[in-house]
């Protein structure tokens, strides 16, 4: 398996980090979007995964985090079509990189929500998409009334802090929750008003326009999941256009499961959904 690391410049100037994986015959290539706050490097154990069967892995830092914020992470972005061109330019990079085979997209919570976004609006050619836990819905506990002002507070004062995830509702692994919270490439701080009212905008606009979604697609979330909605997913697998649709619900478990005790039965999941598409593509 060989590693590479490079950076990439958005289209308004950004230095974004870049990391891939690569088996020395790709039969298949995927990008990895990641979740809110966090960064790349920790889907390296699903990256190695996918490499062992031969499928090319590509991922980044999003703008606001991980190496591409540096010296230190603040999870802020002033518009979320600025992160779906990246994902745009970056899916076009890997489908260059690796041509002449099936392309796939993997988002994790915010990522799986900007994905989801990404295919509405962009209609890419992907092969499939793997959507896991994805924000597609406020959570229950988000106040109403917080939503209500998000748009007035993000122009006033974007960069206020406004809403702390809790790291106990990662996973239900203790080891895991440990790393989570002292990684320094992760952002341990409330979310800016900006990058909140942004992901409000985004799902506003996901849930308007779901039925224009129609790749394959596999769903995946945790009812236990307190950090993005479960009922996103289940309204947004009733709500799309796609022919090929699969929805894994585990029962009970958190929100990063691929982090949750259960992670190997669900990089398994996942390896085989994307596997089958393979074969059925070639």
């Amino acid at each position: 398996m060989n590693h590479l690391e490079t950076s990439y410049t958005s289209h308004d100037g950004l230095k974004l980090y870049l990391q891939a994986w690569m088996p020395e015959k790709p039969r298949a290539a995927i990008l990895i979007v990641h979740g809110l706050g966090e960064h790349s490097s920790r889907y390296a154990h699903l990256a190695k995964k996918l490499v062992d069967k031969d499928i090319a892995v590509f991922t980044f830092d999003g703008r606001g985090h991980g190496k591409s914020c540096l010296p230190k992470p603040d999870a802020y972005f002033s518009n979320f079509e600025d992160y779906l061109k990246d994902i745009d330019a970056l899916f076009r990079k890997v489908k260059a990189y690796v041509p002449n085979t099936p392309a796939f997209i993997f988002g994790h919570s915010m990522g799986g929500g900007l994905v989801a976004s990404y295919v509405i609006k962009y209609q890419p050619e992907a092969k499939g998409i793997v959507l896991s836990a994805a924000a597609l819905k406020p959570a229950d506990d988000v106040s109403k009334l917080l939503i209500a002002v998000s748009s007035l507070v993000s122009k006033i004062a974007p960069k206020l802090k406004v809403l702390k995830l809790d790291s106990s509702k990662v996973s239900h692994d203790p080891e895991e929750v440990r790393k989570y919270d002292e990684d320094s490439l992760n952002y341990h701080e409330a979310i800016p008003a900006r990058t909140g009212y942004e992901l409000l905008r985004m799902m506003k606009e996901i849930e308007e326009k779901s039925s224009q979604f129609k790749l394959p697609v596999l769903l995946l979330h945790g009812t236990g999941d307190k950090l993005t909605n479960p009922k996103g997913s289940e309204e947004f697998y009733s709500k799309i256009s796609s022919k090929d649709k699969s929805f894994n619900m585990y029962p009970g478990l958190f929100h990063e499961l691929i982090n949750e005790f259960e992670k190997e039965e669900i990089m398994a999941d996942i390896l085989k959904w994307i596997e089958e598409r393979i074969l059925v593509y070639s």
